[in-house]
C-alpha cells in the first residue's frame, strides 16, 4: 500500500471522524438546544397553562360577572336612568302639583262664579216669570181696552147707513190705537171725522177716548149753523182745559190732528175743516186735495183759527180721511212713503175698483210691500167714504 493510499485513507478517516464529530457535535448541540428549548417551551407551556388557568379562572369569573356583575352594572345603569327619570318625574310632579293648585284655585273661583251665576239666573228667571205674568196681565187688560175702544166707535154697518160704501183701513201699531174715527148723523146731516192723537198705544188710546167724549158732548148742541171749524175750535178749548195746557215751550204738547166734515145729504153740500190733516176728494180718477190749517187740537205757540172749506159732492164720489201713519211709514231701504206716493196710490186704486173692501185690500197690500220687514212706526188709519 502506498503512502498516497495511506494518506488518502487517513484523510478519509479524518474526514469521516471530523464529519462524525461534527455530526455528533451538532446532534449534541441539537440535543442541548432541544433540551433548552424543551425546558423553555415547557416553562412557557407551564406559564401558558398557568396563564390559561388564570385566564380560565378570570373567564369563569367574567362569566359570573356577566351573569351577576353585568346584571349589577345594568341595574346600576338602570338605577342611574331611574334616578334621572325619578328626578324628571319629581320635577314634572312638582309642576303638576303647582298646576293642580292653580286649577284648584281656578275651579274654586269658577265654582263661586257658577254659584253666583246660578243665583243670578234664578233671580232673573223669577223676575222673568213675574214680568211675563205682569205682561200677560197688562196685555189682557189692553186687549180688553181695545174691546172698549172698538165699542165706543161706530161700526162700519152704522157708517154704511149714511154712505153708499165705506172702508176703514185701521192698523194700530200696538193693540190699542191713538188714531180713531167717529160719526154722528142728525137728520140728513152726517158729521164724520178721522183723528190722530199724540202718541200711540195706551197713551194715544186715552187721548182718543177723550176725543170721542168731547165730540159726543159738543154735538149734543149741534144746529144747522154749526160748522166744522167751530167744532174743531170747541175741541181745542176742551183739550187745553182738560189737560191744563199752558203756552210753555218745555211742556209736552198733547193733542190731536183731525179732519172733520159735515155732509148735508139733502143738498149734497159738504163743509170741511182740518187741524193739520186734510182730505182727498176723488171723482172718477181725479183727486183733489183740501189742506188743513197747520194747528193741532191743543195748545200751540201760534194758534190760528180753523177755516171752513165748501165742497160740492156727487153720487159715487169718494172722500178719504187719514192719519199720517201711512205716509210716514219707512221701507227696508230707509225711505218714507210720503204724501205724494199716497195721493198716487189713492188715485190708482180708484182707477182699479170702486169697491170699498177691495180698496182696503189694495191699501193693505201696498203697505206690506212697501214696509217689508221694517217695523210699523205709528198707528195707521185711512177712512174711505163713498157718497150715496
Amino acid at each position: 500500500m502506498t503512502l498516497l493510499e495511506i494518506i488518502l485513507i487517513a484523510l478519509v478517516s479524518l474526514m469521516a471522524v471530523i464529519i462524525a464529530v461534527g455530526i455528533l457535535s451538532r446532534k449534541r448541540f441539537a440535543l442541548r438546544t432541544a433540551r433548552r428549548l424543551d425546558t423553555r417551551y415547557t416553562a412557557l407551556l407551564r406559564e401558558a397553562e398557568s396563564d390559561n388557568i388564570r385566564l380560565r379562572t378570570l373567564y369563569d369569573e367574567l362569566k359570573k360577572s356577566i351573569a351577576a356583575p353585568k346584571s349589577s352594572a345594568t341595574n346600576s345603569t338602570s338605577n342611574v336612568a331611574q334616578i334621572i327619570d325619578i328626578e324628571r318625574l319629581a320635577a314634572e310632579q312638582k309642576k303638576l302639583e303647582v298646576q293642580q293648585a292653580e286649577l284648584t284655585d281656578r275651579n274654586r273661583q269658577l265654582w263661586d262664579m257658577s254659584v253666583s251665576i246660578e243665583k243670578e239666573r234664578q233671580h232673573i228667571q223669577t223676575l222673568k216669570n213675574e214680568i211675563e205674568a205682569q205682561h200677560k196681565e197688562v196685555t189682557s187688560s189692553i186687549r180688553y181696552a181695545k174691546l172698549i175702544q172698538n165699542a165706543v166707535l161706530p161700526s162700519e154697518e152704522i157708517l154704511k147707513e149714511s154712505f153708499e160704501d165705506v172702508f176703514l183701513f185701521w192698523r194700530p201699531r200696538d193693540i190699542v190705537s191713538g188714531d180713531y174715527y167717529w160719526m154722528r148723523r142728525i137728520g140728513n146731516t152726517v158729521i164724520f171725522t178721522v183723528a190722530d192723537c199724540t202718541g200711540h198705544g195706551v197713551p194715544g188710546a186715552f187721548m182718543s177716548m177723550l176725543g170721542v167724549a168731547f165730540l159726543n158732548e159738543i154735538c149734543v148742541n149741534f144746529t144747522p149753523d154749526t160748522s166744522p171749524a167751530q167744532i174743531l175750535e170747541d175741541m181745542r178749548q176742551k183739550v187745553i182745559t182738560t189737560l191744563n195746557q199752558r203756552a210753555n215751550i218745555t211742556e209736552q204738547k198733547d193733542g190731536m190732528d183731525m179732519a172733520l166734515c159735515i155732509l148735508d145729504l139733502s143738498t149734497m153740500k159738504m163743509q170741511f175743516s182740518g187741524a193739520n190733516n186734510g182730505v182727498y176728494h176723488v171723482r172718477g180718477s181725479q183727486l183733489t186735495e183740501y189742506k188743513a190749517i197747520k194747528n193741532p187740537i191743543g195748545i200751540h205757540p201760534k194758534m190760528k183759527p180753523f177755516e171752513n172749506t165748501d165742497i160740492d159732492v156727487q153720487h159715487g164720489d169718494y172722500i178719504y180721511m187719514f192719519s199720517d201713519g201711512f205716509a210716514d211709514q219707512f221701507s227696508d231701504t230707509g225711505k218714507k212713503y210720503t204724501s205724494k206716493r199716497m195721493r198716487e196710490l189713492i188715485t190708482d186704486i180708484n182707477t182699479k175698483t170702486k169697491s170699498a173692501s177691495e180698496q182696503a185690500q189694495l191699501l193693505n197690500a201696498a203697505l206690506d210691500e212697501w214696509k217689508g220687514n221694517y217695523h210699523q212706526m205709528d198707528d195707521i188709519l185711512i177712512g174711505g167714504y163713498r157718497i150715496k
